[in-house]
């Protein structure tokens, strides 16, 4: 019995351990009178508030995050898990995807819900449900939406599909670049492609295990939907693809498939292509979150940033995306289900952050908070 108290006692101290794991210099933001745990952060084009959506359904707030004060609340992605959040290039739309807690299928393509909210009126113009992935244009005129091999491009001012495309074997995602001139998708691989790749040629079982495994990507023109090339790489299945700022560069999440992970604890990885050369960076970077993870590139384009996780708490790793090194990491825990004057502040797995216009201030979720975290500065 005194043996058992003394291991319940061990467990206890360990999960009520608040290690912030760090001293660099931050601060901690309630939002308003939330007391549901927040997930979804996006930064408008302005960069004068933040969107913000919550769990168990609602409320989705706006944010002025120098004042740190509510602008307003309102009731859409009524989602229980939440919704990750992305605005159109001049802060017209705001576009929803569903989040989960958990993965269910990992290896199948994967088919959530979308909402495309009027920034003005604060309500939904239109819902997407079960497709792959949905972007804006960069000129705000078309939602464009995939769902099985076809993607649609659905004017916004009278919800219509005027045009589509079809790329066989779709998979996951697609991107538009910031000129709006190129679409990259993810698909499945085409036996006749892999059958030109000398290293699978060679090995019948590789090749098997590719047509089966594995996926790429191409790059189509956005005007006459013409394919100009496929990325001379062998990706695990795609979950994101997004384009820089500047165009210059694509960012490709993908997680392996169940059968082919060579490691105990799952891994995640964001690739680098350099559109520019059509080809595969070589440099890359990693992240263990338990849902697929969070990731951006400052203003500026100097610091990459993705939520990750360590043994006992998640992380946000900030990278110098030129180098590929780590420069910063703040680590994110709490009290086991600790409360205060503000509610609840309990960890979520799947946190949310963005960079602010100083790109040196990276602003995340914890809990019912945000965290504005200095990334150049350590605490006095």
């Amino acid at each position: 019995m005194k043996r058992l108290l003394i291991i319940f006692l061990l467990l206890f101290t360990l999960l009520t351990a608040y290690a912030q794991g760090t001293d660099y210099d931050y601060e901690r933001v309630k939002i308003g009178e939330a007391r549901n745990i927040i997930c979804g952060l996006a930064l408008s084009p302005d960069y004068e508030k933040l969107a913000i959506s919550s769990t168990q359904s609602f409320p989705f707030y706006l944010f002025d995050w120098k004042k740190e004060e509510v602008l307003s609340q309102f009731n859409v992605g009524n989602w229980y898990a939440g919704s990750a959040i992305h605005y159109s290039s001049g802060g017209k739309y705001i576009l929803l995807n569903q989040l989960y807690y958990v993965d269910f299928a990992p290896n199948k393509d994967r088919e959530v819900n979308f909402e495309i909210i009027d920034a003005q009126t604060e309500t939904v113009i239109k819902r997407f449900e079960n497709y792959h992935s949905v972007k804006i244009t960069p000129d705000e005129k078309y939602a464009i939406a995939l769902t099985g091999d076809e993607i649609s491009f659905w004017l916004l001012d009278n919800l219509t599909v005027e045009k589509s495309l079809v790329v066989k074997d779709a998979s996951n995602s697609i991107a538009i670049s910031p000129d709006g001139k190129l679409i990259a998708v993810s698909h499945h691989l085409y036996e006749e492609d892999v059958k030109k790749i000398p290293q699978l040629q060679r090995d019948k079982k590789s090749m098997k295990d590719a047509l089966k495994y594995k996926q790429q990507i191409s790059v189509y023109d956005a005007g006459s939907f013409k394919k100009l090339y496929t990325v001379d790489e062998l990706y695990d299945i795609i979950y994101r693809l997004d384009f820089s700022d500047d165009g210059k560069n694509l960012l490709c999440l993908q997680i392996p498939h169940t059968k082919m992970q060579n490691t105990a604890e799952k891994q995640m990885y964001i690739n680098v292509v350099n559109i520019e050369t059509a080809q595969p960076k070589r440099r890359g970077f990693t992240s263990k979150a338990n849902y697929e993870p969070d990731f951006k590139l400052s203003h500026d384009g100097k610091w990459f940033g993705v939520v990750s996780r360590s043994t006992r708490f998640i992380e946000l790793h900030i990278y110098d995306f030129e180098t590929g090194k780590m420069a910063h990491r703040f680590q994110q825990s709490s009290r086991f289900l600790e409360k205060n004057e503000d509610g609840l502040i309990a960890v979520d797995s799947r946190s949310s952050f963005v960079f602010l216009p100083d790109n040196e201030t990276v602003v995340m979720t914890m809990g019912n908070h945000l965290i504005y975290w200095n990334i150049n500065k350590k605490r006095e």
